[in-house]
């Protein structure tokens, strides 16, 4: 365990020990999927709290760790979000609707990453920044957000309006369609399935794993041999993520056919 993983740890247990002996809400900042799996792997020693991920957006690689009392109901991320739907003010995390005008070009993920940057925002007090043609979405803390909408007017060349709009209106309209794809591979390793799902070699697949940049199922995995199934999320770093649909048929070659959906 490294220094940063100890701090963090700290942090979390701080959360889940105030969570029992406040009976209230708490939360962690924003993890990136290697902390979120570094979190999942820690043994917590409070029976009475439950520890959930969530991220604001449907599917999100950057989420908070959020501490629930016994009397909340909510069991898994789509329960919780039902939960803040119903409970706003509870609800640790804000949506930010950005606007770009409409003169100026589109604008990257890095354009808008940037802006909150000069903001003096830390990255871990916002998490997934989904983009548009018309502007992006932005998860952020709730204690945040409100700078955020008042500050945030400009990126690269472009002039913004942002607004925090509801949660439910954020699932509704920020659902991303995955492009269907398929692929054989002799078998269903995971480093096969990462070498073609992602286009790249099956060296490079490799020393991906290798290196902790591959999460199936949102936890990191080093073991290129690992079996993967159907309903399977596989995440590698800046290059999206992918969701095994069906890999039940072979070909006529007798390889395993999988199919895919891809999201980047």
């Amino acid at each position: 365990m490294n220094s940063e993983d100890k701090i963090l740890f700290a942090k979390i247990e701080d959360k889940a020990r105030s969570c029992t002996d406040y009976s209230m809400i708490t939360s962690s900042d924003f993890l990136d999927m290697h902390q979120r799996s570094a979190v999942s792997s820690l043994h917590l020693q409070f029976p009475d709290v439950k520890q959930l991920f969530y991220g604001g957006f449907e599917g999100a690689e950057r989420s908070i760790a959020v501490f629930l009392p016994e009397y909340i109901e909510a069991t898994g991320e789509s329960s919780l979000r039902e939960y803040f739907i119903k409970n706003p003010d509870d609800d640790p995390i804000r949506i930010i609707e950005v606007t770009k005008d409409k003169f100026s070009a589109r604008l990257s993920h890095r354009d808008y990453l940037g802006a909150l940057m000069a903001l003096g925002i830390r990255r871990e007090m916002t998490g997934d920044i989904i983009v548009s043609e018309r502007g992006c979405r932005i998860a952020a803390l709730a204690k945040t957000a409100q700078f955020i909408v008042d500050n945030l007017d400009k990126a690269g060349r472009g002039s913004l309006k942002a607004k925090i709009i509801p949660l439910e209106d954020a699932v509704i309209n920020s659902a991303v369609q995955g492009k269907p794809d398929s692929f054989t591979v002799s078998s269903l390793r995971l480093d096969s399935i990462v070498k073609n799902g992602f286009g790249i070699s099956r060296s490079a697949a490799c020393e991906a794993i290798n290196a902790g940049i591959v999460f199936v199922n949102d936890v990191e995995c080093t073991k290129a041999d690992k079996r993967i199934s159907e309903n399977d999320k596989i995440t590698m770093r800046h290059k999206g993520r992918m969701i095994v649909t069906d890999c039940s048929s072979l070909s006529k070659k007798g390889r395993v056919i999988v199919n895919i959906l891809r999201f980047v």
